[in-house]
């Protein structure tokens, strides 16, 4: 039993042990997971970087085809030897003269013979698949002998004394690198240039052929492709190293979860072992009870044979003293003195005496039975005691380790339960979190929503005003003209009720003689005006008309100061609020677009110690605030570079946007001056308010397509542009092919 919980106190240790190293190696293959993750992205940027520099995105894109065609054909595989790039390596500083030297050799194929190169082509032809692709045979290059005999090893020496490779790939290197000497300056490079018919090229990339052609400037290394390339392998290399490790990684958790399930299934074996022998302990107890229980009976029994055999010693030295009596009496001649009845009695006696002989006998073998017996209960006795004390022993042990147990298990429970609450605590608090986001998100949706409504009712409620001003003013004009009217209709008077009865019944040749004796009487006062009294009556209306119209002017103008103050209040207010909106939009507009920045809107002019309306009124225009680190000074566009103020401009605009939306934007490069990070954070919150209104954007950035609905390329066919729908992998390959023309 203590061999068994010896086994199973180490099988819990192995276990523990292999927990903590699948912990160990759990932690470690996550940091291996965010290593290669970082690496991933590093690769595919250098990748990126690589494709854009003229010519190599198609040469790249061959290199794939070839090893996808040499992927099962291992006959292939053993006459292919890589790129010329990937045959030697040299020291860095040498890059840019191999670089200028070798030119797109570097990304020749180099095969063994011009059959394999041949079924190469076959076979990349048969597929369809593309890229550029250029093959070297071996067996076709024949290098020339060239002689450095002439060249002094401090000002120049020839590059390929510089690169390492493989000595059966010598005449490949020599046939490409064999015809050039690095030297130190220009000025050696025009003189063994003329001298030794060989091309010379200074480690800046300044060169001079055999032909007497000097070409040179400055050669970024940005654009270098052997560097360019270099870091891409190494990146490449660590990628390869970190998933291979990751990969042992996982087949050693592997291992170790199958480890940790045969630990498990011995902890388990050896506990369901130790409950068996604790079953089996309680049945020796309970067996060794009762040995002592049948111990008590054999003691008992012992005793009672004791006392039975003391009566018999007892009764034994009785029959000694009168056997003894007997023989005394037999040696006295008895058949002389006893009669005939003493004779019968004698030899019953005798009879007797015999057979308590042979009872004697036989009580003392099974005396010495018992004691035999007594003996080996008593050494079993012992014995069994001893395994008794050992079974306590254990027993206690076991009790305190149960105990210990149970307690240890008390614990787990407690901490478990306090586990279990602290989880669902933080599942509610995590809950609430998310619930209360979510509610502030809506609050403030519904905040700018009813804000908006405001606003608008606010124009509505100017706008009906206004409507209401002008009915009233025009009510009151038709009300005077009415009166005036109405004073006209009464001057001018009626027929006189005498003149209607005396003429009532007159003739039509009476009325006419009448009318013409009154019109020979009125030629009396042709020299009269005879409109004096109209002209009177006109000119005094005229009078009280513009009298009426001045007064009306002079209330339209108090009105119309009114109106103005006002409307100019109303401004104010409006412009103020779209100020306040508007800085508020273009201060998380910037920090969304430059994470960890910070962005404000500054009114200028004199605006110290003056309240809101009045620096609005005071000020003279806007200008902006911005820091991009949030960490540093604040900067006007004054002190910022082309990319920073085009981040500015285009946050400036989003935040009118959001105040004031348009049914579309157009953007036109706006993400040409950007680097990668803003260009993302653009494209996003493009994205993101592209649901209010449509933005039309045009871009040689791959960026912005990763969000876009629809794509459409410009293409220029025919001596004219046409626009075709394209899809975004199309878009992306378009815009990958101009920038690298550009």
């Amino acid at each position: 039993m203590e061999k068994t919980e010896t086994s199973l106190r180490q099988s819990v240790v192995m276990k523990a042990e292999v927990t903590r190293k699948m912990t160990d190696m759990s932690q470690a293959t996550n940091l291996l997971r965010q290593t290669r993750e970082e690496l991933v992205e590093e690769e595919r940027n250098l990748e990126y970087k690589l494709k854009t520099i003229p010519g190599l995105k198609q040469v790249l894109a061959g290199h794939s085809s070839v090893m996808k065609v040499l992927e099962n054909n291992n006959r292939l595989q053993d006459g292919y030897y890589g790129m010329v790039i990937n045959l030697f390596s040299c020291p860095d500083q040498m890059f840019t003269a191999v670089d200028e030297t070798a030119g797109m050799k570097l990304f020749n194929h180099v095969v063994e013979t011009d059959k394999i190169a041949t079924e190469l082509m076959a076979e990349l032809n048969r597929r369809k698949l593309p890229g550029v692709f250029n093959f070297m045979p071996l067996n076709r290059i024949r290098p020339r002998q060239f002689d450095y005999s002439m060249v002094d090893g401090q000002d120049a020496f020839p590059i390929i004394e510089k690169l390492e490779y493989e000595e059966d790939l010598e005449g490949i290197i020599s046939f490409v690198f064999g015809k050039t000497l690095v030297c130190r300056n220009m000025d050696t490079v025009v003189r063994l240039a003329r001298s030794s018919k060989l091309d010379c090229i200074t480690l800046d990339g300044e060169k001079g052929s055999s032909k007497g052609v000097l070409s040179g400037g400055y050669v970024s290394l940005e654009r270098n492709k052997m560097a360019n390339y270099d870091r891409y392998q190494l990146a490449v290399g660590k990628l390869g190293d970190v998933t291979t490790e990751i990969e042992h990684y996982e087949g050693e958790m592997v291992k170790l979860e199958q480890e940790m399930v045969f630990m498990t299934k011995e902890v388990e074996k050896f506990q369901n072992l130790l409950a068996k022998n604790e079953g089996s302990l309680s049945k020796l107890i309970a067996d060794c009870k009762m040995m002592m229980e049948s111990g008590e009976d054999l003691k008992k029994k012992c005793v009672e044979e004791e006392q039975r055999l003391g009566e018999m010693t007892t009764d034994r030295k009785l029959m000694e003293a009168t056997l003894s009596g007997l023989r005394t009496e037999l040696d006295v001649d008895m058949n002389s003195q006893l009669s005939l009845e003493e004779k019968n009695l004698c030899e019953v006696l005798v009879k007797k005496i015999e057979k308590t002989k042979s009872g004697y006998k036989k009580r003392i073998r099974e005396k010495d039975e018992l004691e035999r017996e007594k003996f080996a209960i008593e050494s079993k006795m012992v014995g069994m005691r001893k395994d008794e004390e050992e079974l306590c022993s254990e027993v206690s042990k076991l009790g305190k380790r149960d105990r210990e147990v149970e307690k240890a298990k008390l614990d787990l429970d407690n901490v478990t339960e306090q586990m279990v609450k602290e989880k669902e605590r933080l599942a509610v608090a995590m809950a609430k979190e998310c619930k209360l986001d979510e509610e502030v998100k809506s609050l403030q949706s519904e905040e700018e929503r009813k804000e908006k409504k405001l606003s608008k009712l606010k124009e509505t409620l100017g706008e009906d005003s206004m409507n209401k001003e002008k009915l009233f003013e025009k009510k009151i004009h038709l009300q005077k003209s009415i009166q005036k009217l109405s004073q006209k209709v009464n001057s001018l008077g009626g027929v006189q009720p005498e003149m209607l009865e005396r003429y009532k019944n007159a003739k039509r040749t009476l009325l006419g003689k009448e009318l013409q004796k009154i019109n020979q009487k009125l030629k009396d006062f042709d020299n009269v005006n005879k409109k004096a009294l109209e002209q009177f009556v006109t000119f005094t209306e005229e009078n009280e008309r513009l009298v009426d119209r001045l007064n009306q002017m002079t209330e339209d103008k108090t009105r119309i100061l009114n109106m103005i103050n006002v409307l100019d209040t109303k401004k104010s207010e409006q412009i103020l609020y779209t100020f306040k909106q508007l800085y508020k939009n273009f201060k998380q507009m910037f920090s969304r677009i430059v994470p960890g920045g910070r962005g404000e809107l500054i009114l200028t002019g004199e605006t110290v110690g003056l309240t809101d309306a009045d620096r609005m009124e005071s000020a003279t225009g806007l200008t902006t605030s911005v820091s991009f680190t949030g960490d540093q000074a604040m900067k006007n566009l004054d002190q910022l570079s082309g990319g920073q103020k085009s981040v500015v401009a285009l946050a400036f605009i989003l935040a009118i946007q959001q105040c004031d939306p348009a049914p579309f934007y157009l953007f036109d490069e706006v993400d040409a001056a950007l680097d990668i990070e803003h260009r993302r954070a653009i494209a996003a919150v493009i994205h993101g308010q592209a649901g209010d209104a449509q933005f039309i954007t045009t871009t040689f950035r791959p960026e912005m397509l990763r969000h876009a609905d629809q794509c459409f390329g410009v293409l220029f066919r025919g001596k004219a542009s046409h626009v075709v729908p394209v899809t975004r992998e199309e878009a992306e390959n378009f815009v990958q092919e101009s920038a690298i023309q550009k």
